[in-house]
């Protein structure tokens, strides 16, 4: 099999036909071929909410280290009470939720 550059040639070819092309297309608009073009990207208010919930994940609560510290207190010296049944109910509570 032979490979030739005509290919890479042609692309290149191509490219530089369409911009002669959006060049004289903004001569004829009165713009100016001194500016470059660029690229745009728009998001939708879905993905800009996910942003900003994902920029608010990152910062933790200013109570957190408190809230952890306590735990962590309570847990060393005995003082911690986990009530089991809650903790049935809320695993109960997952599985059917991932059920169905």
């Amino acid at each position: 099999m032979k490979i030739s550059n005509s290919t890479p040639s042609y692309i290149n070819q191509t490219y530089a036909s369409q911009a002669n092309n959006v060049a004289s297309q903004n001569l004829k608009h009165g713009k100016n071929s001194d500016e470059t073009l660029s690229d745009s990207i728009s998001f939708s208010g879905r993905t800009k909410d996910l942003q900003k919930i994902s920029k608010a994940m990152e910062t933790e609560p200013q109570d957190r280290e408190k809230l952890v510290a306590d735990i962590k207190q309570k847990v060393e010296t005995n003082q911690y009470n986990i009530n089991a049944e809650t903790v049935a109910d809320k695993m109960v509570g997952f599985i059917m939720n991932e059920i169905g």
